[in-house]
């Protein structure tokens, strides 16, 4: 049995060290002719606390063809690329179930249930970060969560096969909820860090950031009352202590000049709020400075 997996950054890498680590067959979709040559000359190392805990030996390519006919098909790229990724499934005719794991949830919607008849969203709660090609550091236990909004839930039991006690598997019916939870989360903590220039639990311990996070989290519970009762604020807190030394996939965007994902994180909850006739003062604030250090970013 066979997963494909197409983004070797952080989280495809992570996620491809344990899928082969349970037995299954991994082919990972690559940019770089370099990075294809060091994955599968030296595998996958996977590092905790500094330490080499896993070496797996996986198959990496630069071809989309060589992902065509496997049982499952992850997307692990961020969304800045994923319209790229979708034309050249299309192109390709590539029609395995796929499986698309970004940030924020402006992604729900471009994918298109009669091109992708069979496909489901994740959220990952996984601390990773890629030191190089090869080597991706495991920074912080989460799991997975997964939904199918339309096609075979039976496509996507493949994943359970990939359970181990650091890489959990968990499933919930609706797909939208799973998406909005975690950019919610996302929303609480990544705005906030990359405008401080703080480390996610510094979001605690300075007593006038953490009320700017209680006073965002009342303002979104006050638009998404639904979210509140699986979504309390001790969640958002015992997300920043077990990450606590991390620094947030936007700040660290910011830090190294990359596009950040204010369009699918905090843009796409102000357009769902809109929707409702509802307003989000606070975090279109913080959209409007992260807008102004995104092209500060991007032009240095």
């Amino acid at each position: 049995m066979g997963i494909g997996i197409i983004g070797a950054g952080s989280i495809g890498m992570l996620i491809g060290s344990y899928i082969a680590g349970a037995g299954l067959d991994v082919t990972l979709l690559v940019r770089k002719e370099s990075q294809r040559t060091q994955l599968n000359t030296k595998g996958i190392w996977r590092m905790r606390d500094n330490q080499k805990e896993v070496v797996t030996q996986i198959h990496a390519t630069t071809q989309y063809i060589d992902v065509a006919q496997v049982n499952l098909l992850i997307i692990a790229v961020k969304y800045k690329d994923l319209a790229e990724v979708l034309a050249r499934l299309k192109e390709e005719r590539i029609k395995v179930p796929v499986l698309f794991i970004q940030n924020g949830i402006g992604h729900l919607n471009d994918v298109c249930e009669k091109e992708f008849p069979n496909a489901a969203f994740a959220t990952v709660e996984h601390g990773a970060l890629k030191t190089s090609d090869y080597i991706v550091k495991h920074n912080g236990v989460g799991a997975i969560t997964i939904g199918v909004p339309h096609g075979d839930d039976e496509a996507f039991k493949l994943m359970n096969r990939t359970q181990q006690q650091d890489f959990p598997i968990r499933w919930h019916e609706d797909a939208a909820y799973v998406l909005l939870r975690k950019t919610l989360i996302n929303c609480l903590i990544n705005p906030l860090t990359t405008i401080l220039n703080v480390s996610n639990g510094m979001l605690l311990e300075n007593p006038n950031s953490y009320q700017l996070m209680r006073n965002l989290y009342e303002e979104l519970m006050y638009v998404f009352p639904q979210m509140r009762a699986n979504l309390p604020f001790e969640a958002i807190e015992n997300v920043c202590r077990q990450t606590a030394k991390n620094d947030s996939s936007m700040l660290m965007d910011y830090r190294y000049g990359r596009p950040m994902e204010i369009d699918t994180i905090v843009s796409a909850v102000i357009q769902r709020a809109e929707r409702k006739g509802e307003k989000l003062p606070l975090l279109q604030t913080y959209e409007q400075l992260l807008r102004v250090l995104d092209r500060k970013a991007t032009e240095e």
